[in-house]
């Protein structure tokens, strides 16, 4: 990924650094509720800090938690099938429990169901497999 400078304003840096703790926060979350992306949240993170601090974006990329979600897909432009077949089992179990508790919420059962759908989908013709 292209590294950028830091931001010139002090403020500015500031704001990007909060954003950017803030986006990891939620995309660390993500790793374990399924409704919540987390390499989208990881992208941001990773342009935020690149913008607040040099130092802070390259602890984020060499982290391990970047390297075997973001890194591994970024590096191989593929995930293993036994990567995806983890995702998959986690986000259905997940799923789940969370139907299994929202069986008088239609809206909700159908909004999970929609984004399960979307990572079957993602999974199966999107990512590609690495052998």
């Amino acid at each position: 990924m292209k590294t950028t400078e830091p931001h010139s304003n002090v403020v500015v840096r500031y704001v990007f650094l909060a954003i950017g703790a803030i986006s990891f926060a939620l995309g660390t979350a993500g790793i374990v509720l399924p409704l919540l992306p987390t390499v989208p949240l990881y992208v941001l993170t990773l342009f935020c800090l690149a913008r607040g601090s040099e130092r802070f974006h390259k602890m984020f990329l060499e982290s391990s938690l970047y390297q075997q979600t973001v890194g591994a897909y970024e590096r191989d432009k593929a995930l293993t099938l036994r990567t995806k077949l983890s995702i998959l089992l986690s986000v259905s179990t997940i799923m789940a429990i969370g139907a299994y508790f929202s069986q008088n919420m239609p809206i909700a059962l159908g909004v999970m169901a929609f984004v399960w759908i979307g990572h079957v989908i993602a999974l199966v013709f999107i990512v590609k497999t690495k052998k």
